[in-house]
């Protein structure tokens, strides 16, 4: 009986309990509340795959009510609450023997600091889900060595210390362990490949694991994927990278990994390899990797490496993102780095970079996505470099020396969503075409020499949140939980689904008055047009007040003129509004104290008079900062009082 995924709510049902033949229940993904204990689930002794997971149940740690469950193979209690039970002690093996046991994101209870003891008196294994429980103490290894046939542990997101001790005697089962983002310490044992010979994942990332770097773990045959990022390894990586002939992902970010980039690369499987956030220094131009190689994600960046952009990047055929930025590499870029016909994502912000804009409109061109070049010396015009690239979705061009007139083609590009050209040399007036790109979502067009009339048709753009997908690598797990029914087979095909592995490119934006840096999908969801520090003259559109998606507006430090407009109290969603360093004059519409999601509001330094607006909701929060440099404002929060009017004199009947 399946009935997940609906919005049932209360407690479960005691006819429930009549149904002792039932085999098969999924409740998971409702709103049941109760204690587990006293429900009609443990009349069911015939189950032998149960999911009660996404709940509100409250679920005992001894799970004594499940123990003459014998049949109960495959229990899923994801996302409800462990109760702790201090009354039972467990002090035999249960007939509750399950082959798959879940419970993830369980722990509500500040007693329970450690795995349901019942976890010790288990045999028979194949996958336990722990994560995210907060338990500490020390990692239970001891679920190695009391479950043979152990083919999944996921331990990752608790607080488990000490080092990382295996069982005495090797597992011939263990295909995937995840013990990432605990405080795990010590380094890594020498023998894990003796003791999992046939380990396919191992994610040991976010914890304190130090030493130099353990080659022999990348040399292993049967590994597929392995995460060690996040730890404190430190010393050089070998000259020659010999790397197993399974091994599809190596992350080693953020370590204290320090030397050159490793000449040669020998690997016959290897698609993402991410050696960011270290120390290694020099240059990579002499780093060869084959034409055969299937590498398609490569992240060295937030390093100290230098010289020249490589040009071996034509080998890898196959390459889908290259991340270079936070280094120290000079001179131009290549064209070869337009040459691959697949790559959707370049980064190679914050170096040395100067030259011209690489010319990147031929069709091997067509799958560039999204690309970040500020941050360095690049000079020139825009001409053709991106002509056509109808798939490009964000181009980050900003804090350059590039100049010239923003191009008509930019229309072109029509699945654009950010475009920013912040603090370069363009000048001229913005160009219409901007509006035909209905995708667009941040315009970052500051501290350029812009002048003109701010277009009125921009008051039509903000597209809704862009639905493209990042870059992943699906990972369908090996696992095999070896049913003996047809039905148990089925249902657990695939527990461990995907492997998020993309780069996560960023972009630096000006928001309520401060820098921040935003990457990955929560650019989706932002929208913004920042127009500030130009010399656009004239009125204000009264179209702008179209943009009801847009969370900040920047047109401050130009040399407006004219009234605010009212209409700018259609922008409902709008967090941030900067009018300030303008010529704009009359009073300040009373209708933008509709805007309550209003968290930065200035319209310093203009020409503005009468009475501040009311202060009621957000805009009583406003100081007199908000509002200086306008001699003839007056009222609250400044000090100045408006002068009072006479009412005309009543009328005698």
């Amino acid at each position: 009986m399946d009935l997940s995924g609906n919005e049932l709510v209360g407690i479960l049902p005691s006819c429930l309990a009549n149904l002792t033949s039932l085999r098969l229940l999924d409740i998971s993904q409702n709103l049941f509340t109760g204690n587990v204990a006293s429900s009609p689930l443990i009349n069911l002794i015939l189950l032998r795959y149960l999911s009660i997971s996404t709940n509100k149940f409250q679920v005992p740690d001894s799970f004594k009510s499940f123990a003459n469950h014998s049949n109960l193979k495959v229990f899923f209690s994801d996302f409800n609450q462990l109760v702790p039970e201090h009354d039972h002690v467990q002090t035999k093996v249960p007939k509750f023997q399950p082959r798959v046991l879940s419970l993830s994101n369980c722990r509500a209870n500040e007693e329970l600091t450690k795995p349901p003891s019942l976890l010790y008196y288990l045999y028979d294994l194949r996958y336990v889900d722990l994560s995210s429980d907060q338990f500490m103490g020390a990692l239970p290894y001891w679920l190695f060595e009391n479950n043979t046939g152990l083919q999944v542990a996921i331990l990752k997101n608790n607080s488990f210390m000490g080092s990382f001790h295996l069982p005495s005697q090797p597992n011939l089962d263990v295909q995937e362990i995840d013990i990432s983002n605990n405080q795990i310490q010590g380094e890594i044992p020498l023998n894990i490949s003796m003791i999992f010979p046939y380990l396919t994942l191992l994610f040991l990332s976010g914890n304190g694991f130090g030493g130099r770097f353990p080659k022999w773990l990348v040399s292993m045959n049967s590994l597929e994927f392995l995460d060690l990022s996040s730890n404190q390894l430190s010393g050089t990586l070998p000259k020659e990278f010999v790397i197993g002939r399974s091994l599809l992902h190596l992350r080693l970010s953020n370590n204290n990994l320090i030397g050159k980039i490793p000449p040669r690369f020998k690997s016959q499987s290897l698609d993402a390899l991410y050696l960011d956030r270290n120390n290694f220094e020099g240059e990579i131009s002499n780093v060869h990797f084959s034409r055969s190689s299937y590498l398609s994600i490569l992240d060295i960046s937030n390093n100290n490496l230098s010289g020249k952009l490589p040009r071996w990047t034509k080998n890898l055929l196959r390459l889908l993102e290259l991340d270079l930025s936070n280094n120290h590499f000079d001179g131009s870029i290549p064209e070869e780095f337009c040459y691959n016909a697949d790559l959707w994502l370049l980064d190679l912000t914050h170096n040395n970079l100067s030259g011209s804009l690489p010319h990147c409109s031929s069709p091997s061109s067509q799958s560039l996505s999204h690309i970040y070049l500020s941050k360095n010396r690049l000079n020139g015009l825009l001409t053709h470099s991106f002509l056509n690239i109808s798939s490009l979705e964000i181009l980050d061009l900003g804090e350059n020396n590039l100049s010239g007139s923003i191009p008509k083609w930019i229309s072109n590009l029509s699945s654009l969503s950010i475009l920013r050209l912040k603090a370069n040399h363009f000048f001229g007036e913005i160009p219409n075409e901007i509006c035909e790109l209905d995708q667009l979502r941040i315009v970052d067009l500051s501290h350029n020499q812009l002048s003109g009339h701010i277009p009125s048709c921009l008051g039509h753009l903000i597209g809704a949140p862009n639905s493209s997908s990042w870059s992943v690598i699906s990972y369908s797990s090996t696992f095999n939980f070896d049913t003996s029914t047809e039905m148990e087979a089925r249902l657990m095909q695939e527990v461990y689904t995907q492997l998020d592995s993309h780069i996560q490119g960023s972009i630096e934006l000006v928001t309520k008055w401060w820098s921040y840096t935003y990457e990955g999908n929560i650019l989706d969801y932002m929208s913004e047009i920042d127009l500030s520090c130009n010399q656009l003259t004239g009125l204000i559109p009264l179209a702008m007040g179209n943009l009801s998606g847009i969370h900040s507006l920047n047109l401050s430090h130009n040399n407006l003129t004219g009234p605010i407009p009212s209409t700018l109290s259609n922008l409902k969603q709008l967090e941030s509004l900067d009018l300030s360093f303008n010529d704009l004059n009359g009073e300040i519409p009373s209708q933008l104290t509709e805007l309550n999601s209003l968290a930065v509001f200035s319209v310093a330094h203009n020409n503005l008079l009468g009475p501040i607006p009311y202060g009621k909701g957000q805009f009583g929060t406003f100081d007199n900062n908000s509002y200086e440099g306008n001699p003839l404002l007056c009222g609250p929060p400044l000090e100045k009082h408006c002068k009072e009017t006479n009412a005309p004199p009543k009328l005698l009947m």
